[in-house]
């Protein structure tokens, strides 16, 4: 059986969301870089299965210092 073309972006999506505290905006180039690959190899790849094809939306980054202006 071939590799999953798509798994070592699954991998990298890991990588990167350990690296930057979850913040998932971080990683929007990985997360598009996933979607890519799923668009093109759905059919055959284990890992898109469950992967939501669909634009990903983020939420704010919250690990930043909150202005404390008042």
């Amino acid at each position: 059986m071939p590799a999953d073309p798509c798994k070592k972006f699954a991998c990298e999506i890991q990588r990167c969301l350990v690296a930057n505290n979850f913040q998932e905006v971080r990683c929007d180039a990985v997360f598009e870089a996933m979607r890519q690959c799923c668009l093109k190899h759905k059919p055959v790849s284990l890992v898109c299965s469950g992967y939501d094809l669909k634009p990903r939306e983020f939420a704010p980054v919250t690990d930043r210092p909150q202005d404390c202006k008042k």
